[in-house]
């Protein structure tokens, strides 16, 4: 017989694991939009009081970011994990790998309506200087996201999230000049328009190029 796990504060079914769930999908995109900081402690105490949870679920996400390997334990405390160069290279080949490919099958399977959209996304909300880091994160997900769901390859899209660990989030958009911002806005610019042309290998290409960037970027200005 299946036990059903009740919450002590509400008596419903299931609330406990329903609550666990959101506490860890929230402590997981405040690290993977840097939020939480690389080295940043995490208190069990203070985070149950900040989201407005017990203890239980918070210890219980955590285990689930140890095994994520999002975070680490350091002298009997949970911290953020800070990727090495070596890591963050990994990271980006792989990404090159998979979103080029993205890229290309999407060239080939969207809709002319999900094209569209893609495009229009990028003309409403380009990559420039005045717009605040967590705005240009924010365009920047949602431009890639749908680039990859226009693939439509279901376990693409899940590789792809669960290799987004060091990807362009708020510590990394902070680290964007003006030239820098310029050169991902044209980047977007030639996907956009190699995606409408349904070129595969172009797409590929730029996309590939996109990624080497970001990733160069990264490497000069943090390690």
């Amino acid at each position: 017989m299946e036990m059903v796990r009740v919450s002590s504060d509400t008596g419903r079914p299931g609330t406990l694991a329903r609550t666990s769930d959101e506490v860890y999908t929230r402590l997981r995109e405040e690290i993977l939009y840097g939020r939480l900081r690389p080295n940043e402690s995490l208190v069990e105490t203070e985070l149950a009081e900040r989201l407005a949870v017990s203890r239980t679920p918070v210890r219980e996400s955590l285990l689930r970011l140890a095994s994520d390997g999002l975070i680490v334990s350091r002298r009997r405390r949970w911290v953020v994990y800070e990727h090495t160069a070596d890591e963050v290279r990994e990271i980006y080949e792989v990404r090159a790998a998979q979103e080029g490919y993205a890229a290309r099958l999407a060239c080939r399977r969207a809709t002319d309506a999900e094209l569209a959209e893609i495009a229009d996304i990028h003309h409403h909300a380009p990559l420039i200087a005045t717009h605040s880091a967590e705005e240009r994160v924010l365009y920047n997900s949602i431009f890639h996201g749908r680039i990859v769901e226009a693939a439509g390859n279901s376990r693409l899209t899940d590789l792809i999230e669960r290799n987004r660990l060091f990807y362009f989030n708020n510590r990394v958009a902070a680290l964007y000049e003006a030239a820098d911002l310029a050169t991902s806005d044209q980047q977007h610019a030639e996907l956009v328009l190699a995606l409408e042309e349904r070129d595969e290998l172009r797409a590929q290409e730029i996309t590939h190029t996109h990624v080497q960037h970001a990733y160069h970027m990264i490497l000069d200005k943090l390690y």
